[in-house]
């Protein structure tokens, strides 16, 4: 995975932020807002948990930074922290008995256009509708292009788990979406 800046500027970043300097934070933030929002939003289903995500996992970046000594990237680092936390957030629903069917909210997600929307937000309900390990890794895999081995060091798993998830989610996926395929090739 590249970074999002150059790794001198990166390291400047890196120690601004363990100094405590306000602008290195701000400059994180910036760098990585996007990501961690649009990862947190995919995961969590909703736009309003999304967002209370991301606040929290900024706020577990910017406490833990000087923990962080560089045997991985800083991306890594920050998604990692960015699944521990939605997955965190999706077992406190569990425990609160709130069915995920009934958190969804696809209300932020435009309205279909044609049949390539309605494939999609198909397409993104039956993500949604994984089973944790498999919509994870999917995610990190398939839509932010995380190598396995990446993905092994984000979740501390080995590399096989990541695989085998993978697969799992996708031999899911074909079964889920084997309904819809026929009402699709008659839109074409």
């Amino acid at each position: 995975m590249i970074e999002s800046a150059d790794e001198s500027s990166l390291f400047d970043i890196i120690s601004g932020c363990k100094e405590g300097d306000h602008y290195s934070f701000r400059e994180l933030y910036d760098m990585y807002k996007d990501r961690v929002y649009t990862t947190s939003r995919r995961m969590l289903g909703n736009s309003d948990d999304a967002e209370d995500a991301a606040q929290e996992i900024f706020l577990k970046i910017f406490h833990n930074i000087k923990k962080f000594r560089g045997d991985s990237s800083l991306l890594t680092w920050i998604y990692r922290i960015t699944v521990n936390t939605c997955i965190e957030c999706i077992r406190k629903r569990r425990k609160n008995h709130e069915s995920l069917d009934d958190s969804d909210d696809y209300s932020s997600i435009p309205a279909p256009s044609g049949t390539d929307g309605l494939a999609r937000l198909i397409l993104e309900r039956e993500i949604d509708h994984l089973p944790e390990g498999c919509k994870t890794v999917f995610l990190l895999h398939t839509v932010e292009g995380f190598t396995h081995n990446e993905i092994g060091e984000i979740l501390n798993i080995p590399t096989g788990t990541s695989k085998s998830q993978l697969a799992a989610a996708k031999s899911r996926l074909r079964e889920q979406l084997l309904p819809y395929m026929e009402v699709l090739r008659h839109e074409l």
